[in-house]
Protein backbone atom coordinates (compact mmCIF):
# COMPACT_ATOMS: atom_id res chain seq x y z
CA UNK A 1 0.00 0.00 0.00
CA UNK A 2 1.03 3.35 -1.34
CA UNK A 3 0.25 6.11 1.56
CA UNK A 4 -0.24 10.01 1.04
CA UNK A 5 -1.56 12.60 3.23
CA UNK A 6 -3.09 9.62 5.61
CA UNK A 7 -5.03 8.23 2.42
CA UNK A 8 -3.94 5.46 0.41
CA UNK A 9 -3.49 4.86 -3.64
CA UNK A 10 -6.38 2.91 -4.93
CA UNK A 11 -8.32 2.20 -8.00
CA UNK A 12 -10.86 3.80 -8.81
CA UNK A 13 -14.31 1.43 -7.94
CA UNK A 14 -12.10 -1.33 -7.77
CA UNK A 15 -11.55 -1.29 -12.06
CA UNK A 16 -9.63 -3.20 -13.79
CA UNK A 17 -9.19 -2.08 -17.30
CA UNK A 18 -6.92 -0.08 -18.80
CA UNK A 19 -7.57 3.57 -18.64
CA UNK A 20 -9.18 3.45 -14.96
CA UNK A 21 -8.26 5.93 -12.67
CA UNK A 22 -6.20 6.31 -9.58
CA UNK A 23 -7.01 8.62 -6.35
CA UNK A 24 -6.11 8.96 -3.05
CA UNK A 25 -9.08 7.32 -0.95
CA UNK A 26 -9.63 6.45 2.62
CA UNK A 27 -7.43 3.35 3.42
CA UNK A 28 -9.42 0.12 3.20
CA UNK A 29 -7.17 -2.76 3.36
CA UNK A 30 -8.79 -3.81 -0.56
CA UNK A 31 -7.14 -5.32 -3.52
CA UNK A 32 -7.86 -1.73 -4.91
CA UNK A 33 -5.62 -0.72 -2.92
CA UNK A 34 -2.45 -3.44 -3.36
CA UNK A 35 0.56 -2.25 -5.17
CA UNK A 36 3.40 -4.48 -6.03
CA UNK A 37 7.14 -3.81 -7.90
CA UNK A 38 6.69 -5.22 -11.23
CA UNK A 39 9.67 -5.82 -13.43
CA UNK A 40 11.87 -2.80 -13.48
CA UNK A 41 10.58 0.07 -12.09
CA UNK A 42 6.89 -0.90 -12.59
CA UNK A 43 3.88 -0.97 -9.90
CA UNK A 44 1.34 -3.12 -10.30
CA UNK A 45 -2.12 -3.68 -8.88
CA UNK A 46 -2.30 -7.41 -8.46
CA UNK A 47 -5.99 -6.86 -8.65
CA UNK A 48 -6.37 -5.98 -12.17
CA UNK A 49 -2.74 -6.93 -13.42
CA UNK A 50 -1.76 -3.85 -14.64
CA UNK A 51 0.82 -1.45 -14.28
CA UNK A 52 0.27 2.70 -12.72
CA UNK A 53 0.76 4.72 -15.56
CA UNK A 54 1.13 8.21 -16.16
CA UNK A 55 -2.26 9.40 -19.14
CA UNK A 56 -0.71 10.36 -22.37
CA UNK A 57 2.23 9.58 -21.69
CA UNK A 58 2.93 12.80 -20.19
CA UNK A 59 5.45 14.57 -17.53
CA UNK A 60 3.42 17.57 -17.23
CA UNK A 61 2.05 18.98 -13.92
CA UNK A 62 -1.12 18.02 -13.23
CA UNK A 63 -0.72 14.43 -15.62
CA UNK A 64 -3.13 12.15 -14.36
CA UNK A 65 -2.35 8.35 -12.90
CA UNK A 66 -4.43 5.58 -14.75
CA UNK A 67 -4.15 1.23 -14.71
CA UNK A 68 -2.69 0.34 -18.27
CA UNK A 69 -1.50 -2.90 -19.74
CA UNK A 70 2.24 -2.99 -18.56
CA UNK A 71 4.65 -2.56 -21.42
CA UNK A 72 7.53 -0.85 -19.44
CA UNK A 73 7.54 2.58 -21.23
CA UNK A 74 8.81 5.42 -19.69
CA UNK A 75 5.38 6.87 -18.48
CA UNK A 76 5.50 3.47 -16.30
CA UNK A 77 8.30 3.49 -14.21
CA UNK A 78 8.60 5.04 -10.90
CA UNK A 79 11.38 5.89 -8.30
CA UNK A 80 10.55 3.29 -5.29
CA UNK A 81 11.48 3.76 -2.36
CA UNK A 82 13.91 1.42 -0.87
Amino acid sequence: TLRALGKCMDVTSAGTANGTQVQLYDCNGTGSQVWQKGSGSTLVNPQSGRCLDATGPSSANGTRLQIWDCFGGTNQQWTLPS
